[in-house]
């Protein structure tokens, strides 16, 4: 278990201030573009990068790892549009990340053999590359394709066990399911498909490492997408039997709030509704959900899995076209209690604008990336009582969105991936000052409990 997911929650009550800065309770917008003068080395701007490529914080730098056509180790070409990525610890002490690729076109120079599916005989090009670092979480050592034949792979999630869950993010018939990838594996012929969790149009999952069952929770990017559960018949066994659901909130068919009646901190109880045909071999999933009762959630994307102060269980995952102003929700659920929470709605594109991946980090905030098609999406830190603050931004005049938000197993590395530049790189800087930045206005903000 990371001890950034266990720190987070931890934190209730606390704040922070940056270029940004937004209380939770209600969306008050507390200062913008003034940063103020601090006892730390950050002064909260982030500098613009000389080659055009990511703007950070002073003191913070970032490497090209692998950029899309590079020739990997196998002699295959690095894939386009890298999207959601997972860091781990490999046995002999390297770094993998594992990247998804978000493509539907198909390529010649892939083998049909390993390929999970093709198209007159050519693979489809999405699925998965593994990069394999030195221990130091920087240095390249090896990179090979893990997954292919797979279409529009999204994001995903890690698992307590230490694989990758890569999500395609379609309804395409044999399609719209999650693959496990072992890390550890330099075979294509190594993932499994799991398919009792459902095939739909589904973007991320993480699992509740609290819960005896194993339980994984699945977000649907489809404007009338679902939230899903599913709770596998033997803990772990992700391609096993299990059991598939989706989450109802009485009284409330549609999350998306377009009228407003929600209010950001209300919680509502829950229910779970069977999806009975998970394979969605005559109807799909979403729709039998619906007419079970399940609640729409408008365009679900990244998800994540934290534990509180208690060590209970909270899952936060992000709705990008949610909202009154359809600029983004984050929803929190509580299994032990059975309820969720709205904890933070944007009305303003220059605290968040439709959120997308999302993941924690190692001082116990939320990290988020955007998605929007403007031509400066942002990496945005969240801390426990919704306060936001920018890490990062794509510089120059490039529209493409920010993905695979991760960091290194020890917690020095960042990893992100510009999509449509094709980059995935590593940051680096003293982590530190960004937590001391953030803690140095405790004391001056308004503080609103979760």
């Amino acid at each position: 278990m990371d001890n950034s997911k266990r720190k987070f929650l931890k934190r209730a009550g606390q704040s922070s201030a940056m270029l940004i800065l937004f209380a939770y309770g209600g969306g008050k917008l507390l200062a913008a573009n003034n940063p103020l003068p601090l006892k730390t080395k950050w002064d909260g701007l982030l500098l613009k990068d000389p080659k055009a490529l990511f703007d950070l914080p002073k003191g913070f730098s970032y490497k090209v790892i692998l950029s899309s056509g590079d020739i990997m180790s196998d002699g295959l070409k690095y894939g386009a549009r890298p999207d959601g990525m997972g860091a781990f610890k490999l046995n002999d002490g390297s770094v993998a990340l594992v990247v998804n690729h978000e493509t539907k076109n198909k390529d010649k120079n892939l083998k049909s053999s390993t390929a999970y599916d093709t198209s007159n005989n050519r693979p489809y090009t999405g699925g998965t590359s593994t990069i394999v670092l030195e221990s130091d979480g920087i240095t390249l050592k090896r990179t090979n394709r893990s997954l292919t034949g797979t279409i529009d792979n999204c994001a995903g999630g890690t698992t307590p066990w230490n694989t990758w869950i890569s999500c395609e993010e379609t309804y395409r018939e044999n399609h719209g399911y999650a693959f496990e990838i072992d890390p550890e594996s330099s075979s294509l012929t190594g993932y499994k498909r799991l398919t009792n969790m459902g095939r739909f149009q589904r973007e991320a999952v993480t699992i509740d490492e609290n819960d005896a069952s194993g339980s994984v929770y699945q977000t649907e990017d489809d404007y009338s997408g679902l939230f899903y559960k599913f709770i596998p018949t033997q803990k772990q066994n992700l391609a096993g039997r299990g059991k598939l659901y989706a989450l109802k909130i009485p009284g409330i068919e549609n999350t998306s709030n377009k009228e407003g009646l929600i209010s950001t901190g209300e919680t509502f109880p829950v229910e779970w509704v069977r999806i009975k045909d998970p394979l969605a071999k005559s109807t799909k999933t979403k729709i039998q959900g619906k007419e079970a009762g399940a609640s729409i959630f408008n365009g679900g994307e990244g998800i994540i899995y934290t534990r509180d102060k208690d060590l209970t269980t909270n899952i936060f995952f992000t709705c990008k076209k949610g909202g009154k102003s359809g600029l983004g929700q984050i929803w929190k659920y509580s299994p032990s209690k059975e309820k969720i929470t709205l904890f933070y709605e944007s009305d303003n594109v220059n605290n968040l604008w439709e959120g997308d991946n999302i993941n924690i980090t190692p001082w116990g905030d939320l990290i988020i990336c955007e998605d929007n098609g403007s031509n400066a999406c942002k990496i945005i830190g969240c801390t426990p009582n919704g306060t936001l603050y920018p890490l990062g931004r794509v510089a120059g005049n490039s529209s493409s969105e920010v993905a695979g938000i991760c960091f290194s197993p020890d917690g020095k590395n960042m990893y992100l991936n510009i999509q449509d530049e094709g980059k995935t790189i590593v940051i680096n800087g003293d982590w530190s000052k960004i937590s001391e930045y953030r803690d140095e206005f405790d004391s001056k903000l308004i503080h609103y409990d979760v």
